[in-house]
């Protein structure tokens, strides 16, 4: 009953303050920001950024790519987390023109169902047949076909393309808005038709409340057409936040096996980020460049924003500097800062209330950085089994928080054989056995989702371009629904 994302509930009970404590925490708990626009309509095309107050002038018959960035700003959680499956969230994108809608994605069907190739902000997850779960059957829960969710204070980057008509004259206007449902329609006839299956046609409207968190939108002048009626006002948004923004979007998009030109690009944004006086600048190309292998170029990076003035947040620099401190080979130092971030305190984390003590991601990397320290003094029996004990040291760590922590059980069983404690090792290999991930079971679940559905298929692309004028969308004119 507490506030928070479940209109839905509300909606069932009629329970009207429920509903608008649910809908005033949800308002602006995320923003949307049109960032850009690329001439050609590729990701490699030439970016105009960032847009507005000034916006270039489109050219009749030009195809175009919009570059959105969607950024969480209120959440101590991914966005959207939770029963992040069945949670409906998307972009709705209209292109229009005097009145007349020329480009749609995230429309509503008949049934008040969401145009299925609409951007979503949500996990689509699979049984082990590749089924989606799709009626909170939670205990089939097995493989992401794909993960939407934008981490807390992140930024994610969706790609529109739409062409300007050959024979456009007035100004084209561009409205997104983030919109979220509790459930989808799919879910609903479910609950309200007797032995309804996956892929049976829908009969059942969706009826619950739709709820707008945020919206942006901008209007582009016509090459040899006619002026808008008012110009367009500048973004709320200060420059140095659109700009990192968008390169950690991209930046995400490279982590997910994007192209390289998407990691140049994310250079470049934090580049402008940098000049513009901001340590975040800096911080976050040593992640591009940790991530391209540049460890000279990601180390001077760290260096600066360091030196800035306040310099970045300690605990990140000690995490990054572990990670290309690791990678380098200086194990010593790697774990000099891994053990700073779960061990130091500071006035800063408790001004903000932070403790890392039991963050089993830094635990891990310590153990495993600590477990690689120990295979350099196999000359010194002493020394190695210092280090094999401080590493077994953080992985008990991990399973003090997540017993079932399967990278934490498989170092420990290698720790385990390592100091002859075969039984130990054993136990440890079970456990690591029974807790892992099954990657050619998951492989194949997500090969049989991706050819069960298209539009799915479509959005776990690593880069996904979602077209604003796909014939037969929801609300395009001339579309037959």
């Amino acid at each position: 009953m507490f506030p928070g994302g479940n209109t839905g509930l509300a909606h069932l009970k009629q329970d009207a303050p429920m509903l608008a404590a649910a809908v005033d925490i949800l308002k602006d708990c995320a923003r949307v920001d049109i960032l850009g626009l690329k001439d050609g309509g590729t990701i490699d095309s030439p970016l105009a950024a960032p847009l507005r107050p000034q916006v270039p002038a489109l050219k009749p018959g030009h195809t175009y790519l919009l570059e959105i960035v969607v950024r969480t700003l209120t959440l101590g959680h991914h966005f959207t987390q939770g029963t992040a499956d069945s949670n409906e969230i998307w972009l709705d994108a209209q292109l229009s023109s005097e009145g007349r809608t020329v480009g749609r994605s995230g429309g509503l069907g008949p049934h008040n169902e969401v145009d299925p190739w609409a951007h979503f902000l949500n996990v689509y997850m699979l049984d082990k047949d590749g089924h989606r779960i799709d009626r909170r059957n939670a205990q089939d829960i097995f493989t992401p076909l794909y993960d939407h969710q934008i981490p807390p204070g992140a930024g994610q980057i969706v790609h529109y393309t739409f062409t300007v008509p050959a024979d456009q004259r007035g100004p084209l206007q561009v409205d997104i808005a983030l919109r979220h449902r509790k459930f989808d329609t799919i879910y609903l006839n479910y609950i309200y038709r007797s032995g309804y299956k996956a892929g049976d046609p829908l009969t059942v409207s969706n009826d619950l409340p739709i709820t707008t968190i945020a919206t942006d939108s901008l209007t582009f002048p016509i090459e040899g057409g006619a002026a808008p009626a008012a110009a367009n006002p500048g973004s709320a948004i200060v420059p140095w936040q659109r700009w990192n923004d968008y390169g950690i979007g991209l930046l995400l998009e490279g982590n997910k096996g994007a192209s390289k030109g998407e990691l140049i690009q994310a250079a470049e944004a934090f580049g402008r980020v940098e000049s513009l006086g901001y340590p975040d600048g800096p911080l976050n190309l040593a992640r591009v460049y940790f991530k391209e292998g540049r460890l000279d170029d990601a180390i001077s990076a760290l260096q600066r924003a360091a030196a800035f003035n306040p310099p970045a947040p300690r605990w990140v620099l000690a995490w990054l500097n572990g990670q290309v401190a690791k990678r380098a080979g200086d194990l010593d130092k790697a774990i000099a800062n891994y053990r700073s971030i779960v061990e130091d305190r500071y006035p800063e984390l408790d001004r903000r209330g932070f403790d890392f003590t039991k963050d089993y991601i830094v635990l891990n990397e310590l153990g495993q950085t600590l477990l690689e320290r120990s295979r350099q003094e196999r000359a010194a029996p002493e020394r190695r089994r210092h280090y094999l004990e401080q590493a077994a040291a953080q992985f008990e760590r991990t399973l003090a928080v997540d017993s079932e922590n399967a990278t934490a059980h498989y170092n420990l069983a290698l720790i385990a054989e390592a100091l002859g404690d075969e039984k130990k090792a054993a136990e440890h290999r079970a456990s690591h056995e029974r807790y892992r991930v099954d990657d050619n079971a998951a492989d194949r679940a997500i090969a049989l989702a991706r050819k069960a559905d298209k539009a799915a298929d479509h959005a776990a692309e690593a880069i996904v371009i979602y077209p604003l004028q796909r014939p037969g969308a929801p609300g395009l004119a001339g579309s037959h629904e």
